[in-house]
């Protein structure tokens, strides 16, 4: 259970209830008291009047008879009988002439006592006085007492009596006071007063269990409910949901928070889904900057390369070409002075130094070739007959490498605006790399297709060894080569001598290889425009 704070609503709610249900109960308390307290001492006081004409009818033929000491003899009967019962006759004077305390017989009472006060101070004979005014409430020995006055009226039988006539002109000859103690009233006011206090008590106890029972029920804990959804809303469990209904207005209430939940739960759906979609398109942007920024550094490099390899180019290409014109002097002289000696082998010599200087001189040339040295003559080509004629050229190299070729062209392949002797070495080393990837034999498959307006795409895959992430990093590289030595390979330049073709064109290349599946060069060229020849 979930203690109750003092400023929570079922506590402040409660208290009021019992606080109010207190003052009523008091209030209601009181009445009753008033009311009954009331009636006792009106029902009294009839009584005693009803008792007082009782006496005096009892009394009333002994005084005729004039009978003192049977009247007084009865008169202390009384009192005997009744302790709480007080009786006193006296004269009109105020002299005691009978009473239940013999002590008192002979004295005069004073006319400010109780008994004399009221006809005394008032200044009305007590003749005169009505029934209800006869009657008077005080403390006697410290026990609350009601008196009685009756007066005693000389009739026309005390007028006439033997025994001590008195003229008919007087007409009051005494007073009978009576005064009865209220022992057993206080008890029964006492007995009242604590009954009720205690029913009170045990009302507003019970009264102040069902209240609690009943705020704690439809008030303490639909608050509790929806305090806890509202809480667990705020902790982030937008499944949290109200689901008391049995009090229309926390019903009500709950409604709305169900709404709203359900539209923070939503909200917050979309955020996640947002923030994942965010989260997938920075890995994907941050992917592209990585490859742009890869793009970049293999474009500076290159650029160095070139540079670099443009002044080697130059410095390089003249000598060269005067070794390659002075060796075959030489062996154009050697061979008109009648050729070799036996065991001579100066023409093998001079062979030799011809091929290999031809061979730096085509070396050469490629790095002229990277470096962008060379210009470019743009024209409008038809792609298709670059790829027919790259594979004629290479098909006795195909047959020696047992590697069938596929040739997949598309007949509405629009003319593309390009360098096509570039395209076509472009087409050749991208071709020659998938025939060397094939040891054992394979397929190459050159295929074709439009791109964009006039635009074209150049695919050559091939069935070969493939390569791995590290490899493909670096192909573009110029001297980086898996090749073997010997036999013109194992150079590093003819991918080098691609890419240069390709950034040449504002076209783009792409590799899709794995180890043992084969490789995929897809060359896209651009039908919009190309680049400006360079000189």
């Amino acid at each position: 259970m979930q203690r109750l704070r003092a400023n929570s609503l079922a506590v402040r709610l409660t208290g009021t209830l019992v606080a109010a249900l207190a003052v009523l109960l008091l209030f209601s308390w009181f009445v009753a008291l008033s009311l009954q307290r009331r009636f006792a001492e009106t029902m009294a006081r009839y009584s005693a009047l009803a008792l007082s004409e009782t006496l005096t009818s009892g009394l009333h033929s002994m005084m005729l008879a004039n009978d003192r000491a049977g009247l007084g003899s009865s008169v202390r009967a009384i009192s005997e009988r009744s302790p709480s019962i007080r009786v006193r006759v006296f004269n009109k004077e105020g002299m005691i002439a009978y009473s239940s305390i013999p002590s008192e017989v002979g004295q005069r009472v004073d006319p400010t006592s109780e008994s004399c006060f009221k006809c005394h101070a008032v200044g009305q004979p007590i003749e005169k006085l009505p029934p209800g005014d006869r009657t008077r409430t005080f403390t006697l020995d410290g026990v609350p007492t009601l008196g009685v006055i009756r007066p005693i009226e000389n009739e026309p039988s005390c007028s006439t009596a033997a025994c001590h006539a008195h003229p008919s002109a007087k007409r009051l000859l005494g007073v009978v006071d009576v005064s009865i103690q209220l022992v057993k009233q206080e008890e029964v006011r006492r007995q009242t007063m604590a009954l009720m206090a205690s029913t009170g008590v045990a009302t507003l106890l019970l009264v102040a269990v069902v209240v609690v029972l009943v705020v704690r029920r439809n008030v303490h804990r639909p608050v509790r409910s929806l305090a806890d959804t509202l809480g667990s809303l705020g902790g982030g469990d937008y499944s949290a949901r109200y689901e008391d209904e049995s009090i229309a207005e926390f019903a009500y209430l709950g409604h709305h928070v169900n709404r709203m939940a359900g539209d923070l739960q939503k909200a917050n759906a979309e955020l996640v889904d947002w923030a994942q979609t965010l989260e997938r398109r920075v890995e994907e942007k941050t992917g592209e900057l990585k490859s742009a920024q890869a793009q970049m550094i293999r474009v500076e490099r290159m650029a160095s390369l070139g540079k670099l390899a443009a002044v080697v180019a130059h410095e390089i290409n003249n000598p060269l070409a005067s070794v390659v014109t002075y060796s075959r002097l030489l062996l154009r002289r050697f061979t008109l002075k009648g050729g070799p000696k036996p065991g001579d082998d100066t023409e093998k010599i001079l062979d030799a130094i011809a091929s290999e200087s031809s061979r730096c001189g085509e070396i050469v040339s490629n790095l002229l070739l990277f470096a962008r040295r060379t210009g470019s003559r743009m024209e409008p080509t038809d792609v298709n007959k670059l790829v027919d004629r790259s594979l004629f050229l290479l098909k006795h190299k195909m047959d020696l490498a047992q590697v069938l070729p596929e040739e997949i062209l598309d007949p509405s392949l629009p003319h593309v605006l390009c360098d096509p002797s570039h395209i076509e070495q472009a087409i050749l080393a991208l071709a020659i790399n998938g025939i060397e990837a094939m040891p054992d034999g394979g397929t190459l498959t050159i295929r074709t297709s439009p791109h964009g307006p006039r635009g074209a795409r150049i695919e050559i895959s091939d069935t070969g060894v493939g390569m791995d992430d590290e490899v493909k990093r670096q192909i573009f590289e110029p001297f980086f080569t898996t090749k073997g030595d010997g036999d013109g390979k194992g150079l590093g330049l003819g991918l080098a001598v691609v890419y240069g073709i390709v950034q040449r064109h504002g076209a783009e290349i792409e590799v899709e290889s794995a180890p043992t599946a084969g490789t995929r060069f897809i060359l896209t060229l651009p039908g919009s425009s190309a680049p400006g020849e360079e000189s």
